[in-house]
């Protein structure tokens, strides 16, 4: 059984929906899309750090092959 995936615009949408009538809902819905924004930040602030790892690592090895020449 597969399990579907939602976007953070589609979940963004059902809470909108789920609370139509709700005082609060403007306010659950911006501290969502906070979250949603903070997540895709961290999510890029690791990735640059998993590519210049990855390009250190690279370049240690290239050196210390050259040496062996």
């Amino acid at each position: 059984m597969a399990i579907k995936y939602y976007n953070d615009e589609e979940i963004i949408e059902m809470i909108q929906e789920a609370l139509i009538n709700s005082t609060e809902a403007e306010q659950i819905v911006s501290l969502v899309e906070e979250r949603f924004k903070q997540k895709d930040q961290q999510r890029e602030y690791i990735n640059a750090r998993l590519n210049e790892a990855a390009n250190i690592i690279g370049h240690n090895t290239i050196s210390e092959c050259m040496a062996y020449e």
